[in-house]
């Protein structure tokens, strides 16, 4: 198993924390959150907001060469060609 958890560069609101969850999962992203705010009403709140501050802190960034597996415009090249006269 060579999955691994990172926080998401393209699925983020706050710190990417959620996202990443959701993508290691493979689940939806408002799912996650979702259970984030039942968690941060049920344990008022101060246990799940330093949960998610530490967690921000301690994941890494999703690397680059990962965040084109999800990008609809990973496969277009760009290029410009000087007009020729």
């Amino acid at each position: 198993m060579n999955k691994k958890l990172y926080k998401s560069r393209h699925n983020k609101t706050l710190a990417g924390v959620c996202g990443g969850l959701a993508e290691y999962f493979d689940i939806d992203v408002t799912i996650v959150r979702l259970i984030w705010v039942a968690f941060f009403f049920l344990s008022a709140g101060f246990p799940v907001f330093l949960a998610y501050i530490i967690a921000a802190f301690i994941m890494p960034e999703e690397p680059i060469d990962n965040n084109n597996n999800n990008n609809p415009y990973s496969n277009v090249e760009y290029k410009v060609h000087e007009n020729e006269k």
